[in-house]
């Protein structure tokens, strides 16, 4: 008689343990899909405000005149914006496309097209 006792209440307490068990189980599972859920929406909410932030930027040329002690550094360096050429030496290069020159050599008194960009359009 004090064995079944035993043997019963040990069923018992086994059969509480697995029960305890898969509740903590289920309650780690709604705790990881929870997790991944917000992850994954804070990711989106923060990718569509970065997407606000980079608006569009149209390419415009504008026509400067040079003047004494100008040379294509200089102008470049200027105007230069690192948010569209990687360095000055790339933006001296595109002003002697855009220009046709096949020098370095500007004169005074002369005029250059020089490209930039702006968010609005013109």
């Amino acid at each position: 008689m004090m064995n079944t006792n035993y043997v019963t209440r040990a069923l018992i307490n086994r059969q509480k343990r697995l029960n305890q068990v898969k509740l903590h189980i289920l309650a780690l599972s709604i705790s990881v899909v929870t997790v991944i859920t917000l992850s994954i929406l804070l990711i989106s909410f923060s990718t569509e405000a970065n997407d606000r932030v980079h608006e569009p930027a149209y390419k415009y040329y504008k026509s400067i005149e040079i003047t004494n002690g100008d040379t294509l550094w200089s102008i470049a360096n200027d105007h230069f914006d690192s948010a569209y050429y990687k360095n000055t030496r790339e933006y001296v290069s595109e002003i002697k496309k855009v220009n046709n020159l096949t020098s370095e050599k500007i004169v005074a008194g002369s005029y250059i097209i020089i490209p930039y960009y702006s968010t609005e359009l013109e």
